[in-house]
């Protein structure tokens, strides 16, 4: 058997692989650069898949078809590692969808130069059969256009070299191994089918896919050694910053080690990353009861929450320490929850409420009880034992019709305010004043003590409309109450006999205020 058909075995065997690693990829698509990787695994396997096929093909036909296949892949390769590399190193901001179209010119015209190679031949100049090597393979003579491929292909390399050898002299000595595995496995992946496209050795096959081959070792080793897949050296990170919740780490002597952004639009005292190492105490000065409540010692496997007040915000603050391999607490760690709006609504609604109960009991426009509120508190009041000496007394305006056709209603609306403030204010005390209606109001004294000296009060009351006119601009008007008052000693409790005994007096004065006023 010749030694094509071995090679092509293990191609395809590792095309099968390739295929394993896709899989993996695909179930860990939450994490960006999985999606990347996934896509530049399944771009390789078109590679390895074809040129498998390729070696055993015994006609230019056939081997042109295959060519066709790993075409399918070829061009994406550098596109989608590129684009991996910028995840990994956390260039993600690049990735624009400018930027990615721009990236795709190169792949896109590589794949639409190759597949019209017969119109131009200007991507392979010739193609003929060289049975050298005991069975046939393809010589391409190659053209301007494969080496402008060549030439996008590795500036894209050598992009990504320089961010991974950047990453790789800032990273600890963990990350590092990270950052070795994939520059390593990289330069198998660019460095073979470098090696093949100048001609440096003299091979007559294709190493390019064999180097995808060692690539795939080195990348798997990154995956099960140092989970690169599911967690990427920056998707903790990135994960730890796309947190809204602020989120601050201390070491077991509380001093800070890490922060994310929100903790910097919560703290405005912490501006950069020369406070990590500082004490809590030194960190959080302006929040002592957050200070408090880091320095307390909780049991440790408890998840303690408190709220409080943080400057002008408010926060659930989830307290829990960090455990280590030993199961022994090496750090602290801090959550704290923005409540403010939640808080803000709460009062919101609790104000809302204050107010509907305030609209219940009281009249809109005078801010005096309304007939509702009033009657029902009196009705209680009246039949508590002991509470056989009250009053109760309802009053109008006489000739208020007459003010609102000849001043308007804004200048009625006013005068009913004025009175509602003038009984208040002259009425003895205490007492329940309420709006009925109109220009209706109504009053109970729980306790009035002497009956006449309660009547003179009322009638001081009365006279304060004679002294105090109602004043607006240039006009002045006086206030005319006629009044009727039923006493619980007389009449008894029952609300209803007392206010028809109220509007029968009242009635009464009326009449003789108005014979008063025509004499």
């Amino acid at each position: 058997m010749s030694y094509n058909f071995v090679l092509s075995a293990i191609l395809i065997l590792f095309s099968f692989c390739f295929i394993v690693l896709l899989y993996y990829s695909w179930q860990n698509r939450d994490t960006p650069i999985s999606i990347s990787y996934g896509l530049g695994v399944l771009a390789a396997s078109f590679y390895t898949f074809g040129y498998a096929f390729q070696l055993v093909s015994t006609t230019v036909e056939q081997m042109l078809f295959w060519i066709h296949v790993q075409y399918m892949g070829i061009p994406f390769g550098p596109f989608i590692w590129i684009i991996m590399i910028l995840q990994f190193t956390g260039n993600q901001r690049i990735l624009t969808k400018r930027n990615i179209a721009l990236l795709s010119i190169g792949p896109l015209s590589t794949l639409g130069t190759h597949f019209t190679n017969d119109w131009h031949h200007l991507f392979y100049k010739s193609m003929n059969l060289d049975y050298s090597q005991g069975f046939p393979l393809l010589f391409l003579d190659r053209g301007p256009l494969f080496y402008l491929h060549i030439g996008y292909a590795y500036s894209y390399y050598l992009i990504g070299i320089y961010l991974l050898v950047r990453m790789f002299l800032k990273s600890n000595r963990e990350r590092k191994k990270q950052v070795a595995l994939m520059m390593i496995g990289s330069s198998f992946v660019f460095g073979f089918p470098f090696i093949h496209s100048i001609g440096v050795i003299k091979i007559p096959i294709d190493i390019s896919p064999f180097g995808l081959v060692f690539s795939a070792v080195f990348y798997l080793w990154g995956i099960y050694q140092f989970n690169m897949l599911k967690l990427s050296p920056l998707a903790m990170k990135k994960v730890f910053e796309s947190i809204n919740d602020a989120v601050i780490i201390f070491d077991i002597d509380n001093t800070l080690k890490s922060y994310n952004k929100s903790s910097n639009i919560l703290f405005e005292q912490l501006p950069d990353k020369k406070l990590i190492g500082s004490f809590a105490s030194q960190v959080l000065s302006h929040f002592p009861p957050l200070v408090k409540f880091i320095e307390q010692n909780p049991e440790i496997d408890k998840l303690t929450t408190q709220s409080m007040q943080l400057g002008d915000k408010f926060y659930n603050v989830h307290f829990s320490f960090i455990n280590g391999s030993n199961n022994k607490p090496v750090g602290k760690m801090l959550i704290l929850h923005d409540i403010t709006e939640s808080i803000k609504y709460e009062e919101s609604l609790l104000q809302q409420s204050k107010q509907f109960e305030y609209l219940a009991h009281h009249d809109v426009l005078t801010g005096i009880y309304n007939r509702t509120y009033f009657e029902e508190e009196v009705k209680r009041k009246l039949v508590q034992s002991g509470k056989k000496d009250g009053a109760l007394m309802i009053c109008d305006l006489n000739f208020f019709k007459e003010i609102n056709d000849r001043y308007g209603h804004l200048t009625g609306d006013n005068v009913l305010i004025f009175t509602a403030n003038c009984w208040h204010e002259n009425l003895p005390k205490p007492h329940i004043l309420a709006r009925l209606g109109g220009d209706e109001f109504v009053m109970f004294f729980e306790q009035i003590g002497s009956k006449e000296k309660f009547l003179k009060q009322v009638e001081k009351a009365r006279d304060a409309f004679r002294v105090n006119l109602y004043k607006q601009d240039d006009i002045e008007i006086e206030i005319v109450p006629s009044i009727g008052i039923a006493f619980v000693e007389e009449e008894g409790i029952d609300y209803e006999h007392l206010y028809h005994t109220c509007d029968v007096h009242m009635y009464e004065d009326k009449k003789y205020i108005k014979e008063q006023t025509q004499s």
